[in-house]
Parts: C-alpha cells; sequence; structure tokens
C-alpha cells in the first residue's frame, strides 16, 4: 500500500510514509521534536492517523 501519515499539527504539512510498521514510531517521534507534546499524547496521536492513499497520496 502507497500512502503517508499526515501531522494532525494545525498547519504542519509532515508526511511520514505509511509503509512499514515505523510509520507510527516516526509520527510520534516528530510530534514529541516539533510540537512539544508529550511521548504518551504524541504516541496515542500518532496511533490514531489513518493512512491517505489514492489520488491524494501522489499530490
Amino acid at each position: 500500500m502507497t500512502g503517508y501519515l499526515r501531522c494532525p499539527a494545525p498547519h504542519c504539512e509532515h508526511r511520514v510514509p505509511a509503509f512499514g510498521s515505523r510509520a507510527a514510531e516516526e509520527m510520534t517521534d516528530h510530534l514529541v521534536a516539533k510540537h512539544q507534546l508529550p511521548e504518551v499524547s504524541a504516541s496515542y496521536q500518532a496511533q490514531m492517523l489513518l493512512p491517505i492513499t489514492g489520488p491524494r497520496a501522489v499530490a
């Protein structure tokens, strides 16, 4: 499956490829480093994201 996870923070365009088991971990790291979320909250947010696929995944 090709697609990506998009950062849930407002006005943030950060994307992580949704391929493999590391996607949620990479998004968690981004949320902690760039948006100063506590790790527990960042992990929860990252795991609740659904991959964006289809024609929008190309954009």
